[in-house]
């Protein structure tokens, strides 16, 4: 038989020494004549490929926390321009951009908390990644409200009172300072794990439903306020479209 890719090991006994350790074996020792030896070895291009998942997966979450942070500066500018006084953005939009600061700033700990304590990024503990994105949510309801009110004044000419204005900062507050407690109170428990659930899980599915359901499924109280988080944002757009022309 004519010689593999790797030298026969009776006549060099350094290679195996060298290479099994490095190189997994594939299957069981053989002594047909295709094999050039005892040890199939996996081809070193192979190995980086079966680790490529975990390498590629780490590179984009460090990417996507390099970007979070550097989208902060453009935000506070646009921010600034909003405020100034020749632009008269609606002063609920204006508030409710402002509060996502509240879902910057606490997805930051949420997320330093998920990989220190159990290792993960934030997506896959429930509990934090409920608690952060309902700020998100809250955001949003915010925005859709303040662009409703605008449309309110051009087309019927009634502009909200002031004490409108002022509930609807108070109830954004007071829904975040509550969604901040959710998560305090997780961990105050004693008994947080990566997958426990937001809220306590209310309106789980039974358990042992689906057997194979990964370990990192969403809760549905965080399911929902995930989904409604998008929701919330598409119908704020729209709202916008209609703020547009006036």
């Amino acid at each position: 038989a004519s010689p593999g890719r790797y030298p026969e090991t009776s006549e060099h006994p350094h290679r195996q020494r060298m290479l099994t350790p490095l190189l997994p074996r594939l299957g069981p020792a053989s002594t047909s004549p295709l094999r050039a030896g005892p040890v199939t070895l996996a081809a070193p291009e192979l190995l980086l490929l079966a680790d490529g998942g975990g390498a590629l997966s780490s590179t984009a979450d460090e990417l996507a926390g390099s970007l979070f942070g550097a989208s902060l500066f453009p935000w506070l500018a646009m921010l600034y321009w909003l405020k100034h006084p020749t632009v008269g953005a609606p002063p609920g939009v204006t508030f409710g951009l402002t509060f996502l600061l509240a879902f910057v700033f606490g997805s930051i700990p949420a997320a330093i908390g998920a990989g220190a304590l159990f290792g993960v990024s934030l997506a896959d503990a429930d509990w934090l990644h409920g608690s952060a994105e309902s700020l998100l949510a809250i955001t949003n309801c915010v925005v859709v409200f303040g662009f409703r009110d605008a449309i309110d004044v051009e087309e019927k000419g009634v502009r909200a009172p002031a004490a409108d204005e002022a509930s609807l900062r108070a109830a954004a507050t007071a829904l975040g300072s509550l969604s901040a407690l959710s998560a305090v109170a997780v961990f105050a428990s004693g008994g947080a794990s990566v997958h426990t659930p937001w809220l306590g899980g209310i309106g789980n599915a039974p358990a042992g439903l689906w057997p194979a359901e990964p370990s990192n499924a969403l809760s549905m109280p965080t399911w929902v306020i995930h989904t409604s988080s998008l929701v919330e944002w598409l119908l704020g757009v729209g709202v916008a479209r209609g703020e547009a022309p006036a």
